[in-house]
């Protein structure tokens, strides 16, 4: 079983991070989801894992690729911002086309999991600027041979 943690939209903000260190726990990764990439380091090495980064509509100088799909314990996981695909649909289209089992993918700052005709949609919020009113938030991917989920992770304040 792999653990992953998944963050979007930190824009250089990760003043929020300490009170999810415990709860993420172990992780074998991180997925940074773009707008200010740079911050997918900082992430890593306080979670002590390594990171697989896309850059966002904030990142037009990174040298991160714009989509990736990372193949993890026989599951295609697609990483992208969101920017360029607008709505679930768009989303979900481009993660069937390129044969994926789950997206990931930012932008909104509003955090959501769901599962659309086969297919894990994960969106991670926004650690620095939440706009669901609900506060900052990450997700954790749990990614096992027979099965890929996610959690969807609160700021308790």
């Amino acid at each position: 079983m792999a653990r992953v943690g998944v963050f979007s939209d930190t824009h250089g903000r990760l003043d929020a991070l300490p009170e999810f260190l415990e709860r993420l726990g172990q992780l074998d990764s991180v997925f940074h989801l773009g707008d200010c990439v740079e911050d997918a380091l900082q992430l890593a090495m306080r979670l002590n894992s390594g990171f697989v980064s896309v850059r966002g509509n904030c990142d037009p100088f990174a040298q991160a690729p714009l989509e990736q799909v990372i193949e993890w314990n026989g599951h295609r996981i697609l990483l992208l911002h969101g920017h360029l695909y607008p709505g679930r649909l768009a989303l979900w289209y481009k993660a069937k086309q390129e044969n994926c089992d789950a997206v990931c993918s930012g932008h909104t700052h509003v955090g959501s999991i769901e599962r659309y005709d086969g297919i894990l949609m994960v969106n991670p919020g926004s650690l620095s600027r939440p706009r669901d009113g609900k506060g900052a938030s990450c997700a954790v991917l749990t990614v096992e041979p027979d099965r890929i989920d996610a959690e969807l992770l609160r700021s308790r304040r």
